[in-house]
């Protein structure tokens, strides 16, 4: 009997290499799965290796050769589906379960290793209070913040009656906890990862405070790095504004709060509307604005437009109300936008309800940064609970916040944006 290994990258071929070499009579004595040996085996492929015997001619064979062709090919058959189709699935059941469990591994410690040699490479702390009284290395609060863990930064202190006794700081004057600060601002509609963004500029900002009012001075000035308040621009300068935006967000009536508010301060405004499908939309203005020093008109062209703005070039603010035009209405949008090109001067201020979904923000301003938006406006802010989706568009656009609008009053229901308010707000500020 002549009995010979075969090795091959899988079962079928190590297969064809014994029928090549001992033909049909060969016999399967054993086979396994082996993987090259040493440090770098681990990371090759492993290989099949079949043991298999051929015995000595005999007078049955000249028989067995001369069998019909089909008996051939059932026999052939038989002997795959009994031994190979179940082996080589198995085998690659394990082989499918050793790649993945390799990668998840490997994936998982090259995600953290970074973060693992920042804090080894943190000096040691000096002796102090107890680890309940001291802060976390930031480097620790970065790594629990990559897994996913703000919530529970730190844990919760059970209060300490031996300081009541003794005249120290009771449980209600702790610091507060950083990741309930992170999770109030969610609590208000801030999306985790802008969240994550605004905390980590505010830890070098307060340092190893913990004190709300340190939180609220770093989100803050967090926000004042991170996004652009231009409502407070000088009013002394003449300016064209143009708001548009969908149909309901309230672009008629935040002009109207604009220019009374302007008016009041002794400025000289004019209003123009270039909605046609309102007929009644400049006496509307009108009687919004409230002032016999308001000049109200309609110019539904851009040629109308053009002259309108030459006959009141002497004005401080010119404000143009145009109508409302769904993100999905291309035709809309280039009517739009012929009418804004007769005036270079314009700024365009694009109006956003604060009660709409951030996809749906984003998607608004993602269509109408096609035609130049310069700022943003956000209205109805008397309507919404929450707040958050106003940062959430911010950081995520990078557009200037100009005006904040909200209720029903033509004056006082309108303010400039400044990080200070819009920082008051995300923390579960309301509206006064």
């Amino acid at each position: 009997m002549l009995i010979k290994k075969f090795q091959a990258v899988s079962m079928p071929e190590a297969l064809k290499l014994v029928k090549a070499e001992f033909g049909l009579d060969a016999m399967i004595l054993n086979s396994r799965e082996e993987r090259p040996k040493g440090i770098m085996g681990f990371f090759r492929k492993p290989y099949v290796e079949v043991t298999a015997a051929l015995s000595a001619p005999s007078a049955g064979r000249a028989a067995t050769e001369h069998l019909p062709e089909e008996s051939r090919v059932n026999t052939r058959e038989e002997f795959r589906n009994s031994m190979l189709e179940p082996l080589a699935r198995e085998i690659k059941m394990l082989k499918d379960k050793v790649e993945t469990l390799f990668d998840k591994e490997f994936n998982a410690e090259k995600r953290l290793l970074p973060l693992i040699e920042e804090i080894r490479q943190e000096p040691e702390p000096s002796p102090g209070p107890a680890f309940a009284d001291v802060a976390m290395p930031a480097p620790f609060e970065k790594l629990l913040m990559q897994a996913g863990d703000m919530v529970e930064l730190h844990p919760a202190r059970e209060p300490d009656t031996s300081s009541q006794q003794t005249g120290k700081k009771g449980a209600g004057e702790s610091k507060p906890d950083l990741s309930a600060f992170a999770e109030e601002l969610r609590q208000n509609g801030v999306e985790t990862e802008v969240a994550r963004t605004l905390v980590e500029r505010i830890l070098p900002i307060i340092g190893r405070k913990r004190k709300a009012d340190a939180l609220r001075k770093g989100l803050r000035q967090a926000l004042e790095s991170l996004a652009e308040f231009t409502g407070e621009e000088k009013l002394g300068d003449r300016r064209i504004i143009a708001l548009v935006g969908p149909a309901g967000v309230g672009k008629t009536a935040t002009i109207a709060k604009i220019a009374a508010s302007a008016a009041e301060q002794g400025k000289r405004v004019a209003v123009v509307t270039a909605d046609s499908l309102k007929p009644d939309v400049a006496k509307q203005l009108k009687q919004y604005a409230g002032s016999s020093e308001i000049v109200v008109n309609t110019a539904t062209t851009p040629q109308k437009l053009a002259k309108f703005m030459e006959s009141n070039r002497g004005k401080d603010i010119i404000l143009l109300d145009t109508a409302g035009v769904s993100p999905n209405d291309n035709e809309g949008m280039e009517k739009l936008q012929e009418l804004l090109a007769a005036c270079p001067e314009i700024e365009t201020h694009l109006c956003l309800s604060s009660t709409t979904r951030d996809r749906e923000l984003d998607e608004t301003v993602r269509r109408f940064q096609r035609y130049a938006i310069d700022r943003l406006i956000f209205t109805r802010l008397d309507e919404s609970i929450t707040f958050g989706s106003i940062i959430n568009v911010l950081l995520r656009n990078k557009l200037p916040l100009s005006f904040l609008a909200s209720g029903q009053r033509v004056l006082g229901d309108i303010e400039v944006a400044t990080a200070d308010r819009l920082s008051e707000l995300a923390i579960g500020g309301k509206l006064s």
